[in-house]
């Protein structure tokens, strides 16, 4: 857990700010849209002007999330997101640990402000230039983070059903249902006390895992039936998409959410990776594992990439093929050590 102390301090400098932005990672997910939603109302209800900017699109399932409508991204509204940021006298980031996870030119805007910073995240090895943090990579989510920081602050009677849904997405999403390491005792109390605030746990998990699209549940068929590979001498498992596989089944942002974990669920896998082929030609990864396999450290050395022990991500700038043949040499040294 945080201390304390940085909760009151990231309070204080909430009252003492009047225009507050609040910024989350490329390519956000439930952790990501729900942190900054529920923080997003929370800050409000104090009085204050919030704005929240992605860089990018996010995943339709999350568009019920209360407020998700009003984001700004940045990729859409560049010369606008410039000027909130001018404007701004707080800014946070959510759910990343460096500014070069919003992307490289929305990254460099944020390295060159002259701002009061604030980081809320669990991932590791978090960027030292920032004026307060809420930092814990034992914790299960930022939006458990943020559910502390509100509770512990002395603010958990302003923390309503709209801001249980926004943080119970992230937590939801994060742990797997909860079955991930990462889920502690603390994670289902923070769940137990939002019921008793009204949140109903049914209605958000159907609105994120049973609203899919039929062209996402036939990629998932063509990806599960043609596309993975498995390599059971090292226990590693794999799948390859390309862009134009992508295409062709009318793919959308977030459509490949949870892909990366079928691999992992064979039995005797206990590393598995997505590798997904960007339309400019680079690769994005998504790295999961079992046990003490550190995926972070693997795509922090191969793959630009990084994490937490059990779940990372990784970039490449070489081909599809060369990516993959690259991550299958390096994963076979990585498990003859």
């Amino acid at each position: 857990m945080a201390k304390k102390l940085e909760y009151q301090e990231t309070f204080q400098a909430i009252l003492n700010a009047e225009n507050i932005i609040l910024t989350t990672h490329r390519s956000p997910d439930g952790d990501a849209i729900g942190s900054t939603m529920g923080l997003s109302r929370f800050i409000e209800k104090l009085g204050k002007k919030c704005t929240v900017v992605a860089p990018d699109q996010f995943p339709e399932f999350l568009h019920w999330i209360p407020g998700a409508n009003d984001i700004i991204r940045f990729d859409k509204n560049k010369e606008l997101v410039k000027q909130l940021l001018d404007d701004a006298d707080l800014v946070f980031s959510l759910d990343y640990n460096v500014k070069s996870r919003v992307g490289e030119e929305f990254g460099g805007i944020l390295e060159g402000l002259d701002k009061k910073m604030i980081m809320i995240d669990h991932h590791r090895e978090p960027a030292q230039d920032y004026t307060h943090y809420i930092h814990d990579i034992e914790a299960s989510s930022t939006c458990q983070l943020v559910y502390d920081f509100i509770s512990y602050s002395g603010n958990k009677d302003k923390i309503d059903v709209e801001i249980c849904e926004a943080l119970y997405s992230g937590i939801l999403t994060d742990t797997g249902s909860f079955r991930f390491p990462s889920t502690s005792a603390r994670t289902h109390a923070i769940v137990g006390e939002m019921m008793e605030i009204g949140l109903e746990i049914s209605k958000v998990y159907n609105l994120i895992y049973d609203n899919n699209s039929i062209d996402r549940l036939q990629l998932l068929g063509f990806v599960l039936g043609d596309k993975l590979r498995y390599h059971g001498d090292i226990g590693m498992a794999y799948m390859t998409l390309s862009h134009q596989e992508m295409k062709d089944h009318n793919y959308q942002a977030g459509d490949t959410e949870g892909f990366v974990n079928y691999a992992l669920s064979i039995k005797g896998v206990k590393f598995s990776c997505l590798m997904k082929e960007n339309e400019n030609g680079s690769v994005r990864m998504s790295f999961r594992s079992k046990g003490d396999f550190d995926v972070n450290t693997f795509a922090r050395n191969n793959f630009e990439g990084g994490g937490h022990l059990n779940a990372a991500g990784g970039r490449s700038l070489t081909s599809l093929q060369e990516t993959e043949e690259k991550f299958v040499a390096k994963a076979i040294e990585a498990q003859s050590k």
